[in-house]
């Protein structure tokens, strides 16, 4: 008899502090209310794993390899962390069953808000969830970062940690790990993608060579950096919107300085700011994918979105959303 679970994980944005977490400097990041869902089944055929999802790709793996069903070779590097993920749970749970997962998404991929980590994050908790004794929500983030290093090989675990847990977060490094931001009032955001796919580990690349090229420079930037996380989490916690847009322009001007900006980034944040936006910035590694924009209000976040589109540009409001892996 086959079973069923589902889970259901989000997105996220990075505020502040990208790129330069790699080198040990703090991050701060949201989960957003935008998400994906994973259904899971038990099949019959004990070798056999299937995973299909709703943006073009799919494929079956089985004691005779791998066999892409939609997507073709793209297929087969983005759905690996998901099989690790469903064979780290089997085997956790000494557990000899085929499995079929669908995974459906509002999330637009490869633009920087997490869809990776939060896909595995929810794969993990739903194939979980087919067997008895639910394991802790920390269980299930570390699994789904195990997973998730099989794209990004030096993730620090934050896109994991905050689909799994939600809210706001402040990350230290990799020994201090993550610590809640209690914000006062939300925060109306925008997200708006510059229709640019782009390479992570090209633009971490690349910012390490203008590291090593400008030294003393990429030193004071980092400095700069540190000092706006610490601003704007002290203004998260006081409730200054206008505090926190102006920090947002400061630290895009940072992230234009070491390279990894462009001229949809620049055109989308000057659309933003004419429609009122408190501030903008890239989210995640630039090199175009998306920027977010804070608004005052939830009418300004729509005013912003509205015009995001009309200049060609796929633009959704989203807001922080604080249940996590549910």
């Amino acid at each position: 008899m086959t079973k069923g679970g589902r889970a259901s994980a989000p997105a996220k944005v990075i505020l502040f502090g990208e790129h330069f977490v790699v080198y040990g400097n703090p991050a701060i990041l949201a989960s957003i209310n935008r998400r994906i869902t994973v259904d899971a089944r038990t099949i019959d055929k004990e070798d056999k794993i299937v995973i299909r999802s709703d943006i073009g790709l799919a494929g079956e793996y089985s004691s005779s390899g791998f066999k892409a069903i939609e997507g073709g070779t793209e297929a087969r590097s983005a759905l690996d962390p998901l099989h690790s993920a469903i064979t780290q749970v089997l085997v956790a749970r000494g557990k000899r069953t085929g499995i079929k997962v669908a995974i459906s998404s509002d999330v637009p991929p490869g633009i920087g808000l997490g869809s990776s980590a939060a896909a595995c994050v929810a794969t993990v908790a739903a194939v979980n969830s087919l067997f008895q004794k639910k394991p802790s929500r920390h269980k299930i983030c570390e699994m789904a970062i195990e997973s998730e290093r099989l794209i990004h090989k030096n993730s620090s675990g934050a896109d994991c940690y905050i689909s799994t847990f939600g809210g706001l977060i402040h990350y230290s490094s990799k020994a201090k790990g993550f610590k809640e931001i209690r914000s006062k009032g939300g925060l109306a955001l925008v997200v708006a993608s510059t229709g640019v796919r782009h390479s992570t580990g090209d633009l971490v690349a690349g910012v390490m060579r203008f590291k090593e090229r400008n030294e003393s420079l990429f030193q004071n930037l980092a400095k700069q950096a540190a000092d706006i996380c610490t601003q704007a989490q002290s203004a998260m916690v006081s409730g200054r919107r206008d505090k926190l847009g102006t920090l947002m322009n400061e630290n895009q001007a940072i992230l234009r300085q070491i390279g990894v900006s462009h001229y949809k980034v620049d055109d989308l944040i000057d659309i933003c700011g004419k429609a009122g936006a408190l501030g903008a910035k890239i989210t995640g590694a630039g090199g175009g994918g998306a920027v977010i924009a804070l608004a005052a209000t939830k009418q300004d976040s729509a005013r912003i979105a509205a015009r995001a589109r009309a200049a060609g540009y796929e633009s959704f409001e989203v807001e922080i959303d604080r249940k996590g892996l549910i």
